[in-house]
């Protein structure tokens, strides 16, 4: 009696020792992410199927709104406590390169720890920075216009398509302000980010930045010029946000645009992904097209691009667990399903199918708007410099100087080139 109750010690102990010892295994990671509610709420559901797969990682949510996200992160950065899973933007994405924050996710790549199978090589490059692999893809994503087809028929205005230019957008905008009383949109179209601006460049034949990122990539200061004039005509209109409104709503969510309240009739500064969102919070169906062309281009500049890069960070613990929640985030089905396209379109070719074969009204609306994208598409942006932030920063200074009419467009076009040029040369 005496030795079988000697021998169960032990195996309890064994047992112990054991479940203890799996116990002490369990890895917990940091996922930091920037977004709307909805996105918010379909992430949680995500990492939520994720552990119950997974039973020994953790997932360590940091959520908040885009403003404030990059102070946050940065200021993680500086103290070197970066998440270790961070979503990230293509156009941000080198100055973190430079600094060495994020890992190099090559070797894992070549011996298959990290999983491409069914990705497109062009879409897995679009994690490429420099030769190297830092991030993958979250899905594709394109510059959109959204209108409210309801106001569009009340005011018995055509909806807009993609071969518009430039000066039929402002004519529109007016006209819907005009018939309806309301914004035409609160914004022309996505600037103090440098987006529409960008666009606009590469429809004269230019670039932003020139091929090794030190300057400026246009010569003649006129198709600025030109930019902020028609910028200026439509805020003198009032068919969009004056100066100081768009002060007061510099921060302002997607679900907080106008469009949502119906007090614009479109909304001009988001993207292909953010369309459930708009619909969410406006309660109706919108419909969506390109940014305008520009009369006489000498090239396409509209673009498709990833619409964010999930990267880890080069100071994680756990490199090879923070590669599996990514495998899982882009080839488990049911997570497609849950995340749908509000990261932007799956990379992922089986993950995209299931979806648009079971798309929503608002999914099956986003693969349709991809496609058209694609069809008026140009050459793929190059990465951006790592001074990148800092040039926005300073186009945003020159831009407001412009708006509240303290300097003149001619102005404007010297000083934003000289601050531009000064920062790439520098950086």
């Amino acid at each position: 009696m005496t030795k079988k109750i000697l021998v169960s010690c032990l195996v309890l102990l064994l047992v112990l020792s054991c479940t203890i010892g799996v116990a002490a295994e369990k890895v917990t990671l940091r996922f930091s992410w920037w977004g709307s509610q909805d996105r918010h709420d379909r992430t949680m559901k995500v990492i939520e199927l994720f552990e119950e797969k997974y039973p020994d990682i953790d997932i360590q949510p940091e959520f908040t709104g885009w403003s404030g996200y990059w102070d946050r992160i940065n200021t993680q950065m500086a103290g070197g406590n970066l998440p270790d899973i961070v979503q990230h933007v293509r156009k941000y994405i080198s100055g973190y390169v430079k600094n060495e924050n994020l890992l190099n996710l090559t070797p894992y790549l070549k011996d298959g720890t990290l999983d491409t199978s069914n990705i497109p090589d062009s879409l897995v490059a679009m994690g490429n920075i420099n030769g190297r692999q830092y991030g993958v893809a979250t899905g594709v994503n394109a510059p959109a216009v959204y209108y409210d087809k309801g106001l569009f028929k009340k005011a018995g205005i055509s909806y807009p398509s993609p071969d518009r230019t430039w000066q039929d957008e402002v004519a529109l905008i007016k006209k819907l302000h005009d018939k309806l009383g309301i914004l035409g949109s609160a914004n022309l179209t996505s600037q103090t980010d440098v987006g529409g601006f960008t666009v606009w460049v590469r429809q004269h034949g230019g670039a932003l930045y020139n091929e090794d990122g030190t300057a400026l990539g246009y010569d003649d200061d006129q198709i600025y010029i030109d930019f902020m004039e028609m910028t200026l005509d439509v805020l003198d209109s009032g068919a969009v946000w004056s100066a100081p409104e768009r002060a007061e709503n510099a921060d302002t969510g997607v679900e907080q645009d106008p469009i949502t309240r119906q007090e614009a009739a479109m909304a001009t500064i988001y993207w292909s992904n953010q369309l459930g969102a708009l619909v969410n919070s406006s309660g109706k169906m919108l419909g969506i097209t390109t940014m305008p062309k520009l009369d006489n281009q000498l090239a396409e500049g509209r673009f498709l691009k990833p619409a964010m890069l999930l990267t880890v960070s080069a100071n994680t613990e756990h490199p090879k667990e923070a590669i599996t929640f990514l495998n899982f985030w882009l080839h488990d089905i049911e997570a497609g399903k849950i995340l749908g396209t509000d990261r932007g379109v799956p990379t992922e070719s089986k993950v995209k199918a299931v979806l648009k074969e079971d798309a929503s009204e608002i999914d099956q609306a986003v693969f349709d708007y991809i496609d058209l994208a694609a069809a008026n598409a140009g050459e793929a942006l190059a990465a951006q410099p790592p001074a990148y932030q800092e040039v926005v920063a300073a186009y945003e200074d020159v831009y407001w100087k412009v708006i509240y009419k303290q300097i003149t467009p001619e102005e404007g076009a010297k000083e934003f080139r000289e601050k531009a040029n000064s920062i790439l040369a520098n950086q």
